[in-house]
């Protein structure tokens, strides 16, 4: 009779955390600050003449955008990855042996995929900017009886999705790879 084996998988998604928690917990609304601060953005690009829009680490040491705009997006991407973590570790710790975060990155923070050129460019720049989506990896692990992993990357995906989904407002599970 074969035993226990610990079975280990990465899990690399985004979500979009729901607005009603910004505004419960900061009276900040994410839309309003990312628009402004993508109108700045945008502004700088275009005054500057770039061809794309540069990630927002580039406006830090520059006086193109309010430094408060920044402030503030900063708070509420801290709040929004925070609950991302507790929520990540809360609903997954049932389904897997261990739940690791092995990176985080607040889409924000990002190079927007957007350039000034492009249909809606402003209103794009301001979607990316939004505070509400996070980007992660995660270290799973499973205990399974015997050493088969068939259908275990179907499984992840399925269970991820379903017990993530209360949580927030959309997930996108870009990959589960088992590792052997």
């Amino acid at each position: 009779m074969p035993g226990l084996h610990a079975v280990k998988a990465v899990l690399s998604a985004t979500v979009v955390v729901p607005n009603l928690v910004f505004e419960r917990h900061s009276g900040f609304c994410p839309d309003r600050i990312a628009a402004q601060l993508a109108a700045q953005v945008d502004a700088h690009a275009r005054q500057e003449a770039l061809g794309y829009y540069p990630a927002l680490e580039y406006f830090r040491d520059r006086d193109a955008v309010d430094d408060q705009l920044i402030a503030a997006l900063d708070q509420l991407i801290w709040l929004a990855t925070s609950l991302v973590r507790e929520e990540l570790r809360t609903r997954l710790r049932p389904l897997f042996a261990s739940v690791q975060i092995q990176s985080m990155q607040a889409v924000a923070y990002s190079m927007p995929q957007v350039r000034p050129g492009q249909p809606d460019a402003a209103a794009r720049l301001a979607e990316h900017l939004t505070a509400n989506r996070a980007r992660f990896d995660l270290l799973l692990t499973l205990l399974r009886k015997g050493g088969d992993t068939a259908g275990l990357e179907s499984y992840i995906k399925r269970a991820s999705r379903r017990h993530l989904s209360p949580a927030f407002d959309t997930i996108e599970i870009a990959n589960v790879k088992v590792l052997e």
